[in-house]
């Protein structure tokens, strides 16, 4: 059996032992995540969860700014907040999603959709605040320099050789389709169903399943190689 497959029935195990159902999973997330932000209280609010396991009794972590799994957990906050409307749970979004704002500027990594969109996303959606949408439209900005319109995708990882697309991109899209509807800036939203409708066409094999990165010449737009670095 497989970490991953031990790690699921653990999680499974853990669930049951204490009674949760799946009528009241977000109420037990809601308790999870409550501790999980004493910790971070803790922490002085200087790391964010980055990986961990039922085996764990603490978290493995990452900062607001260089993690790009940073902004997940401000996403389940809010997504707890959606589901319980407890102000005690939006306060607590709030101030796990604000210290992730720096990371907007960052064009060095297609991740600033993972890490902008769960917080600063969920955040507008749900509250409207004009300065989110600020900086969801700065982080749209700093993604879309990573465009290129030879190869019509958005540039994964930097390896100064290769062009290197990973299937993940398709998460991150969303934040230039989300940038682009709140500001109609047709530039973003070309660029994002571009990405997606290349995507489609490389990406996959006859059986529908994935390849995780395609590597593509960045002079002339053309695929050199099709691979997989994760998973299979």
């Amino acid at each position: 059996m497989g970490m991953a497959s031990k790690v699921y029935l653990l999680t499974i195990l853990l669930l049951v032992l204490n009674n949760v159902t799946t009528i009241d999973v977000m109420s037990y997330a809601s308790k999870q995540y409550s501790i999980v932000y004493e910790q971070y209280i803790n922490l002085s609010r200087q790391y964010y969860p980055f990986y961990g396991s039922p085996m764990q009794e603490m978290w493995n972590v990452t900062t607001a700014t260089t993690g790009w799994t940073s902004g997940y957990f401000p996403g389940m906050l809010w997504n707890i907040f959606e589901h319980t409307g407890s102000l005690k749970i939006c306060q607590m979004a709030m101030n796990a999603t604000e210290p992730t704002a720096p990371f907007a500027n960052n064009t060095s990594t297609h991740d600033i959709g993972n890490v902008i969109m769960p917080g600063f996303g969920n955040g507008y959606r749900l509250l409207k605040l004009i300065e989110y949408l600020t900086i969801i439209k700065t982080a749209a900005h700093s993604l879309s320099t990573r465009y290129s319109s030879i190869v019509r995708c958005i540039r994964s990882w930097n390896t100064g050789q290769e062009f290197l697309v990973a299937i993940d991109n398709m998460m991150v899209i969303e934040l230039l389709f989300e940038a682009a509807n709140q500001t109609n800036n047709q530039t973003w939203h070309d660029m994002a169903w571009q990405h997606a409708n290349r995507t489609m066409y490389e990406h996959f094999r006859p059986d529908n399943s994935t390849y995780h990165v395609v590597d593509y010449n960045e002079t002339d737009g053309n695929v050199i190689r099709k691979y997989t670095n994760q998973g299979k």
